[in-house]
């Protein structure tokens, strides 16, 4: 089976990287030249910038998501 991942961001990256897990091969398609979708780093002025929606919580199960990536 073949499955085209439209969008780079976490949520695409997972859903890509879960379904490669399970045999499926995946293509990822993103319009930007950079994975991450909204988590990104731009630099204004010499000064890097983190940019994208972030949340702190006990959720754990997400970071071990996202070191497997």
């Amino acid at each position: 089976m073949k499955v085209a991942v439209v969008g780079a961001g976490i949520s695409g990256l997972v859903a890509a990287h879960e379904l490669a897990k399970s045999g499926v091969k995946v293509v990822i398609y993103d319009k930007k030249n950079y994975i991450g979708g909204h988590a990104n780093t731009v630099t204004v002025n010499g000064v890097d910038l983190d940019l994208g929606f972030m949340v702190f919580n006990r959720v754990s199960h997400r970071v071990e998501i996202e070191n497997r990536l």
